[in-house]
């Protein structure tokens, strides 16, 4: 029933709880722990018994309200150690030194990775030996504590198994006590010790009562690279007969620990981490300069980044930027198969250089796609990489300012990059004809050619079908990809247009204008989506619609006047295979669910809308600059150069809508293969195919002896270690560690970049998804980026705030397209920022004001 911490058989966790279990196991590594008792889960079995058969536990299990398990808790309350209790407890602490003692819970439950119940259990300290009882008592009634059982509920954890184990402990009388990380908390940095500490005992810095200092040792350097020695006013002491003594520190402003103190605690940090083989978060004290080690648990809220990426402590550093935010929008991991085909398109039509590999250019991993950006540098060389930096979106240029590349040099040749300079010249030299011809020739003709191909591409892609061997599904696929590449030339013609306006007008100082000539392009899908989306909202028929179900019902029964029906057709037609995430292969679409375009158009705001206005906006703007072109003698120039890039410009959208389209029709063949599969039950679910690489779901097709669900798990393994991250970093390093650029701050002001012109005030509706919540007229969008779903969402808003997008991306594009002013390059300030501020968005010169709380 009680275990001592010197114990040799260490005993399972649902026997004496991950602390207690961690101290044994420290115990018994050698590190310095107070010696202590554990009284065991079973020790408490007649206990747990009798709280449980209760009327009050019954009631409290199907309503966990606090006053039904405050009755719970006053049970535990009255229980009482039986002779048998006794006897164990007196025999193993009158082993034990000294005469006072730490008392503190062990729950099965507590301090497991993904579950840390922090602060809710109890814990008592200069606990005398007359009162053991007392305090176990109270430590075990804590257990039921309605903080503790509302918690477990709301993680999926079972009441029913409720069980607690409870240490008793030495009590260590800390001159000096407090935390420490094995990895910065503040940053990830896996090389990076980070200590609080404060005089006295460290009771002061878990409940906040003091600000202790926070140092921070580099352990692959071995030095103190940061020190703050913070004010802090009071400790709690041990006093005579074991009472808690709040007193006011003498030297309340003096650092708490010596220098050589905290390479000793650090060396201690990093030696526990090593033990458990992961990051580790511990309670330590120094008494008369002795350092000891109290708890130990895993830190719960830190990124695991792949261990496919890391490199050794002290190696060059490796930095990564995450594509899948940086240009297409979104957080979540693309599947299996979507970054299998999406990985290998990239890596053709860039022409090898967006090497896939694990040491390559644009390494794949568990449905992301990076930028290793010192492997980039060695194949593009580092004017090229400098110019990636300072295209893409405003943030990264402010963290590799403080980033010396050079540092870093990437050693030997990326893998998967051999040969990239014939295959980009070829790519180049396909698409030469298209370039010359869309400057030189009628661009209206390219227009048209361009309409031929993805005509054609469309057809060819609908010829296939489940019965064709997957990997020749998916050569066809990237090969129609391919072709359509060297086709996109036709908007070199828009950019040549730009910059032909641009030089016309130069020292006019109308930058602003010339970026609003963007606003209502043709060719764009993602505007015209947005259009449809709007005339259906307008119609009628959609006011009139009560809720999601009815709208499916009436749909699918076409019970609409031909006026919505004949714009809901279109929509089908044109954009029912896009959706969420829908470069992944995987994703839902419309088509499959018409609810979401419900989901659509019920947030549109139709009364105020930027769909309203763009035209006047641009045809305003186009006045004023034919104008000036008049007065320059410059009128046929100008209203040339002007048709040219309104008629294709918008096209620079369109090749990821195409492939939208032929990920669509992929998508179907999936799940009819799928589903074949089900049937003959080899797959659970015709989805989980899409937990399959191109070649796994070929080889199915050959040999149907192959085991398609053992496969699908090990691809899902990497998935499942870093299932629990919500928001991933735009830039880490291969050791760990997250740049988060600085908010820079002028004035008052927050300045980020310019992505679209215009001056709005409005209250700001901060969202983490678009249809989190609505948008309400005259309100500011500020997400943190946003892809192609987000679209009716931009239509309502009088401004947009962007924490990450630059000017190429979704976001930025959609806000020129609508006149909509726009700052982006502002990572955090969705924390910084709540609902019903008013903000002023000066898109004119990336400036956001908070001018009212």
């Amino acid at each position: 029933m009680i275990y001592n911490f010197n114990e040799k058989n260490i005993p399972v966790l649902l026997q004496v709880g991950s602390k207690a279990k961690a101290l044994i196991e420290t115990t018994n590594a050698g590190f310095p722990v107070p010696e202590g008792i554990v009284l065991s889960v079973e020790f408490f079995k007649t206990w747990l018994e009798a709280v449980k058969s209760s009327e009050q536990f019954k009631t409290a299990l199907l309503s966990t309200t606090k006053e039904n398990c405050d009755s719970v808790k006053t049970i535990a309350l009255g229980m009482r150690f039986d002779d048998a209790q006794q006897q164990e407890v007196d025999k193993y602490v009158s082993s034990l030194k000294g005469h006072i003692f730490a008392i503190r819970s062990s729950s099965p439950e507590e301090d497991l990775e993904g579950k840390s119940f922090a602060g809710m259990y109890e814990t008592y300290l200069g606990t005398k030996r007359d009162d053991i009882e007392k305090i176990v008592v109270l430590t075990f009634s804590s257990c039921f504590d309605y903080r503790v059982m509302d918690y477990k509920k709301k993680n999926g954890l079972t009441l029913q198994n409720t069980s607690i184990a409870i240490i008793i402990q030495r009590q260590v009388e800390s001159d000096v006590s407090g935390v420490g990380f094995s990895l910065n908390p503040l940053n990830n940095a896996y090389d990076e010790v980070v200590i609080n500490a404060s005089f006295g005992l460290g009771e002061t810095i878990v409940s906040g009562t003091v600000t202790p200092d926070m140092y921070t040792y580099d352990f692959v350097k071995k030095n103190i690279i940061e020190k703050k020695v913070n004010t802090k006013e009071v400790g709690l002491w041990i006093g005579e007969n074991g009472s808690i003594i709040e007193k006011e520190n003498i030297q309340k402003d003096k650092q708490a620990l010596t220098d050589e103190q905290i390479v000793k605690l650090s060396t201690l940090i990093k030696n526990c981490e090593k033990h458990y083989g992961k990051p580790m978060d511990i309670e330590w004290a120094f008494e008369n300069d002795v350092l000891y080690l109290l708890q130990s648990r895993p830190i719960t809220t830190y990124l695991p980044f792949f261990k496919e990426f890391l490199t050794k402590p002290g190696e060059s550093k490796r930095f990564y930027i995450d594509l899948m935010i940086l240009t297409q929008g979104f957080d979540e991991p693309m599947s299996v198969l979507g970054m299998n085909l999406w990985s290998e398109m990239l890596y053709i039509i860039k022409g090898g250089m967006m090497s896939f590999q694990v040491n390559g250019t644009a390494p794949t991993i568990y449905g992301r796609e990076y930028i290793s950006i010192t492997a980039y540098q060695k194949v593009a060389g580092k004017r090229n990489a400098n110019k990636f930096l300072d295209n893409y979106d405003g943030n990264l240029k402010k963290i590799f300012e403080g980033i010396n590349l050079n540092e870093h040099p990437y050693k030997g040749r990326p893998d998967g990059t051999k040969g990239f300079v014939k295959k980009t010249f070829k790519i180049f030299l396909g698409m030469l004809p298209v370039v010359l011809k869309s400057v030189f020739a009628d661009y209206n003709e390219v227009i048209k050619d361009y309409k031929r191909t993805t005509d054609n591409i469309i057809i060819n892609t609908r010829k296939l079908n489940k019965d064709v061997n997957f990997k020749e599904i998916s050569e066809v696929i990237v090969t129609n990809i391919y072709s359509l590449m060297s086709k996109t030339a036709l908007i070199f013609a828009g950019m040549i247009a730009q910059r032909s306006i641009k030089k016309m007008f130069k020292g006019e100082n109308i930058e602003s204008e010339l970026i609003a000539l963007n606003m209502d392009l043709d060719g764009n899908p993602t505007s015209e989506m947005g259009n449809l989306l709007f005339y259906m909202a307008c119609t009628s028929d959609f006011k009139k619609v009560s809720s999601r179900e009815d709208f499916v019902k009436k749909a699918e029964n076409r019970k609409y006047s031909s006026e919505f029906l004949k714009l809901y057709d279109e929509f089908m037609e044109k954009f029912s295979v896009r959706g969420f995430k829908e470069i992944d292969v995987a994703s839902k679409r419309i088509y499959e669910d018409i609810g979401i375009l419900y989901d659509k158009l019920i947030e549109i705001n139709t009364d105020e809308n930027q769909i309203l206005t763009v035209e006047e906006k641009r045809e305003e703007v186009y006045n004023k600059l034919l104008k000036i072109s008049k007065e320059k003698g410059k009128e046929k120039k100008f209203v040339k150069a002007a048709m040219k890039l309104k008629a294709t410009f918008g096209y620079r959208e369109h090749p990821k809508y195409m492939i939208v389209c032929i990920y669509a029709m992929l998508h179907k063949i999936c799940l009819e293969i799928g589903e074949k599969w089900v049937i003959e039950g080899r797959l659970e679910d015709k989805y989980q195919i899409f937990d399959l690489k191109i070649d796994e779901i070929s080889r199915a097709q050959r040999d149907h002896k192959f085991d398609l669900m053992k496969v699908r798990e090990k691809n899902l393994e990497g998935y499942k270690k870093v299932e629990h991250v919500t928001e991933w970093p735009l830039v880490i390093d291969s050791r760990g560690k997250i740049y988060k650029p600085k908010l820079e701050l002028k004035d008052g002001d927050i300045i980020g970049d310019s992505i679209a012109p215009g001056k709005v005030v409005g209250k700001a509706k901060v969202l983490h998804s678009p249809y989190e919540k609505s948008l309400y007229p005259g309100e500011i969008l500020i997400a943190r980026m946003t892809e192609p779903s987000w679209t009716p969402i931009f239509t309502n808003a009088v401004g947009v705030i962007m924490e990450i997008g630059g000017p190429l991306q979704h976001g930025g594009i959609i806000a020129r397209e609508y006149g909509i002013p726009c700052v982006s390059g502002l990572v955090g300030i969705m924390d910084i920022v709540k609902d019903g501020d008013l903000l002023e968005v000066d898109g004119y010169n990336g400036v956001v004001r908070l001018l009212e709380r």
